[in-house]
């Protein structure tokens, strides 16, 4: 069974991994980095966009924390099977 986060430990795992990764998870992902970020527990949706996805349970649905390089925090979660065309912002949960 994979690890899942809640929001406050996704958002301190991401905080750790910007400061471990050498690029500091700026797109496009580069190798060093996406080991990094796998070596988390943080799957990788898109390695040209920077596109990650923390997995968690919502409402009682799988769903994941969503965060793209350039955005400050994690601040969309989407369902596992929506993908990045079903971001929500974290206000709807």
């Amino acid at each position: 069974m994979e690890a899942e986060f809640t929001l406050d430990e996704a958002r301190e795992v991401l905080s750790a991994v910007r400061a471990l990764a050498p690029g500091a998870l700026r797109a496009p992902l580069s190798e060093s980095d996406a080991r990094t970020v796998l070596g988390a527990g943080i799957e990788i949706k898109g390695v040209v966009q920077g596109l990650l996805d923390f997995p968690t349970t919502i409402q009682g649905e799988s769903a994941y924390w969503c965060w793209q390089s350039g955005e400050t925090e994690i601040a969309w979660w989407h369902l596992r099977d929506a993908g990045f065309a079903g971001r929500q912002p974290l206000r709807d949960v």
